[in-house]
């Protein structure tokens, strides 16, 4: 287990502004406490290249500058915001309209609009929000990862390397 105390989450500029446009600036995060786990200066553990931030972004990055209209990565992110979008709906979040202008903005936007963006979250500020994913939704089953649901814009930092 990480002692650090802190958690990494990699990102993109398409969910961070639908979340703080519809959602009350509230984000969802799955996150791992290694920036980069395959780093020496990393104690040892278990995070593969899927769950790692640092491969993440570097990965969404790439295919954002290369203009690769076959990512992979941006075929997964609009269809988690689109899933997002039903979730919240269902759950009164937002209302039909907004859903609608949600899938509209996700259908439009450009490849750009995924750049990738890098969450720092302490741990203090989360402590209570925060929930081990499940084994079976790991990347590996010894895998340190963890989902905030409802992460609040001011417990996090956001920023582009």
């Amino acid at each position: 287990m990480n002692g650090k105390r802190i958690y990494y989450s990699s990102n993109n500029w398409l969910s961070y502004y639908i979340c703080q446009r519809y959602y009350g600036q509230r984000h969802y995060a799955w996150c791992a406490p290694y920036f980069d786990a395959r780093s020496k200066l990393s104690s040892y553990n278990l995070v593969p290249p899927s769950s790692n931030p640092r491969e993440i972004y570097w990965n969404l990055r790439r295919d954002v500058d290369g203009r690769d209209r076959h990512s992979i990565k941006v075929a997964e992110i609009r269809r988690g915001i689109q899933k997002g979008a039903a979730l919240n709906l269902k759950a009164g979040n937002i209302d039909n309209m907004q859903y609608r202008e949600i899938l509209d903005i996700v259908k439009q936007s450009q490849l750009q609009d995924f750049a990738p963006l890098m969450f720092v979250i302490p741990h203090h500020n989360v402590a209570t929000l925060l929930a081990s994913v499940p084994v079976k939704l790991r990347a590996h089953p010894f895998s340190e990862e963890y989902i905030i649901r409802s992460l609040p814009r001011d417990l996090f930092d956001a920023f582009e390397l």
